[in-house]
């Protein structure tokens, strides 16, 4: 990491603290919103309170991984309170909304990520979100075949990524060269989170730690605040445009979200990063196995 004085071509890291005044601010929005509209908020309460738990969680391993909380999210729901694929996912990607932003003012109070990645990302990952969205519409097949194999690969994605040595002398800068490779893994995250929640900050991640040596804290806080931005715009059409959001589960998951995401930098800093990813990478590829498994079963009798 970086020190006081930043080298040339390196961004100064500032020191990052968990409370904020807005996290205050965020509970009394939030809760007089619900008691506003809610119209039994103690019966609400008592149904969907576990999964401002779930939130929390997957927060937590989606801002340490520039996954996702989707990676959690979509598994938890389908299987534990048995809701149809596309309702997972539209969850998913509104509490990743609440999630990923936490997470990413917290990224961006560290000032590791260069204001050009974001600008050679931003456009790719907003057309692949649309394609996924809007001309190829999430289904619960696509849910299902997709989630599986992308799961698994990215845990793997993430052992290896792991393990692998980046220099703490690693740049923070963008390279010049990485411009055209950066849109297209934007496009192509775009699409994949637009079907699975998941992928678009990992991809980006992975692309810049293992083909340019940028610094660790830099890729994944750039997965993060790219995967806040998709997740924020996947949720926009999906409200308007593809049959709505389930707030009434997405507003819990968003309340554990926002104070699980605001956590991971501070857990990245104080433990082990090599445990941490190690745990993340079995959640993942145990989701994955689990989710082929059940698709095989699934065609098999049909």
């Amino acid at each position: 990491m970086v020190g006081g004085s930043a080298a040339h071509g390196q961004v100064t890291e500032r020191h990052f603290r968990y409370w904020s005044w807005w996290l205050l601010l965020f509970v009394v929005v939030w809760t007089a919103g619900y008691l506003r509209l809610a119209h039994d908020p103690v019966g609400l309460f008592k149904k969907n309170w576990l999964f401002i738990p779930v939130g929390f969680c997957g927060a937590i391993l989606g801002n340490i991984s520039a996954v996702g909380g989707g990676i959690v999210f979509i598994p938890v729901v389908m299987f534990l309170f048995h809701l149809p694929p596309v309702i997972a996912l539209k969850i998913a990607l509104a509490s990743q909304s609440w999630g990923m932003t936490s997470g990413a003012i917290g990224w961006m109070q560290k000032r590791v990520i260069p204001l050009r990645a974001l600008n050679l990302t931003v456009p790719g990952l907003l057309i692949g979100s649309t394609i996924s969205s809007l001309v190829i519409h999430p289904s619960a097949l696509l849910v299902k075949l997709l989630f599986g194999p992308v799961s698994m690969l990215l845990g793997i994605l993430t052992i290896v990524l792991s393990r692998r040595a980046v220099p703490s002398t690693a740049a923070q800068e963008i390279p010049p060269n990485a411009a055209a490779p950066l849109f297209l893994i934007a496009v192509v995250g775009g699409l994949i989170t637009g079907w699975i929640a998941i992928g678009e900050g990992e991809l980006v991640a992975a692309l810049l730690m293992l083909c340019y040596q940028v610094n660790v804290a830099t890729c994944i806080g750039l997965g993060v605040v790219l995967l806040s931005i998709n997740s924020i715009f996947l949720t926009l059409l999906h409200w308007l445009w593809l049959g709505g959001v389930p707030w009434n589960i997405a507003a819990f998951t968003g309340l554990g979200c926002v104070f699980g995401a605001r956590l991971a930098p501070y857990l990245s800093r104080r433990s082990n990063p090599m445990v941490l990813k190690i745990i993340f990478a079995i959640i993942s590829i145990c989701d994955g196995i689990l989710f082929i498994i059940q698709y095989a079963l699934l065609h098999r009798r049909n």
